[in-house]
């Protein structure tokens, strides 16, 4: 038990990093002048709503929140196999994703629907990639739980 407690919680911080970094460097890096071009406020309306700075806390709890929502269906799921893990994570993502920008597109004007629908494809395709990795981890503990088991049959 102590084993699949670690792993799981090695899964969690990994995926949370995961997570972030893939994040950053595709939003961060190609994705944001796409979306961008597609924002419905004015610029002296974003830097009102925007903060000074990012709140660093709040960048690592929402996403360790998210690792952990990953492991946890992973696990539960048993999606032991990268292949299973990213088709898991791409749900997830996909499901939660087109909740919170639907709503957010049909509520403000902080997108528009091209912007929604770009956004929740690159959303899916990031936590299909750390989907994978977690599969892997998860699967690793998986097997070496399995084996103990397998040798006194």
């Amino acid at each position: 038990m102590k084993h699949k407690t670690a792993t799981f919680l090695l899964a969690s911080v990994v995926g949370a990093v995961a997570v972030f970094g893939l994040t950053l460097l595709i939003y961060g890096t190609f994705f944001q002048d796409f979306l961008e071009g597609f924002s419905e406020l004015s610029p002296e309306t974003t830097e009102l709503i925007s903060r000074d700075s990012i709140n660093i806390v709040a960048i690592i709890i929402a996403n360790l929140a998210h690792g952990v929502l990953l492991a946890t269906v992973i696990t539960w799921g048993k999606f032991y196999t990268p292949l299973r893990g990213a088709t898991a994570a791409a749900v997830v993502a996909f499901l939660t994703e087109v909740y919170f920008l639907f709503t957010q597109y049909a509520i403000f004007k902080t997108m528009d629907l091209v912007s929604a629908i770009a956004d929740t494809i690159m959303w899916t395709i990031v936590n299909a990639i750390v989907g994978a990795l977690l599969g892997w981890i998860l699967a690793t503990s998986a097997r070496k739980r399995a084996a103990p088991a397998a040798i006194q049959e």
